[in-house]
This record gives structure tokens, sequence and C-alpha cells, in this order.
């Protein structure tokens, strides 16, 4: 399979960093209260694995509106460059500028080295505005 141009990369890692303002919660009270929270388990226990920006490893990407035009479907393809992973893929549909958007997070897990790795994102909502277009984003999980 043939690997993106190098203008496609850099955008798609543009989209990345701005995507991620996305990832926020919803929940603007957690947001505004800056009292930490006392951890039950130990850190390491609860910790997220660390996310890299992986858009070169974002082999191809398509995305198409369905027929009753409310939703969206992206598929890809990852080849991992590096050691064996888990990835998660950001899609959302958004018009360009758009400050919040609903998006559909999948998580790929275990892909091995070298091998040319489909996923599917179905069901994907198309967020109000003009001229909405489709953004991804992929992250290497450790």
């Amino acid at each position: 399979m043939r690997r993106l141009p190098l203008p496609v990369i850099a955008v798609t890692a543009a989209l990345a960093c701005g995507l991620a303002g996305c990832a926020g919660g919803d929940d603007p009270k957690a947001a505004a209260d800056p009292t930490p929270s006392v951890a039950t388990t130990p850190a390491a226990a609860t910790a997220a694995p660390a996310a890299t920006p992986a858009p070169e490893d974002l082999l191809s990407f398509a995305c198409r509106r369905s027929a009753d035009g409310k939703t969206w479907s992206a598929q890809g393809v990852i080849n991992n460059g590096a050691r064996k992973s888990d990835y998660r893929v950001t899609v959302l549909v958004a018009s360009p500028g758009a400050t919040q958007a609903k998006a559909r997070r999948l998580v790929i897990p275990k892909v091995p080295t070298g091998v040319d790795t489909p996923f599917t994102v179905e069901k994907l909502p198309a967020n109000p505005g003009a001229a909405p277009a489709c953004r991804v984003q992929l992250v290497r999980l450790s």
C-alpha cells in the first residue's frame, strides 16, 4: 500500500493538534473546580496510557456521508512503524473552525509492526454548521 504524501501528513498532524482540545469532558463544573481529588488507588494503576500523535502511521483515510445525510462513516488503514501498540482513532464531522463538536473514538488493540490494519468508524454524527468536513486524529497508546 502506498504512503500518504508529505503535505497530507502535515495537514493530519495539524488536525491532530487541533483535535487535542476536543478531548475534554462535558462537565464545566469539574473544569472550574480546581480542588484536587483524593486517589484511593496507586497512580500507576489508574494512569491512562501515554498517547503519542502518529499521523505517519495513517496510510489511508476516507469519510463518506450516508444516504440520509445525517451520519457519516469513515474507513482507514494503519501501518504500525513501531513496536506492537494500541492505537486510538478519533473522527469528527464539523465545519472548519468549529470549537465544540461530537466525535467518535475507536481503540484498536495490539496492532502488529509492519502490518496494514484497516478500521471503520460508523454512524459519525454530523455536527451543525456549514460545509462539514471529516477530520481524523491517530495516536499510539503506550
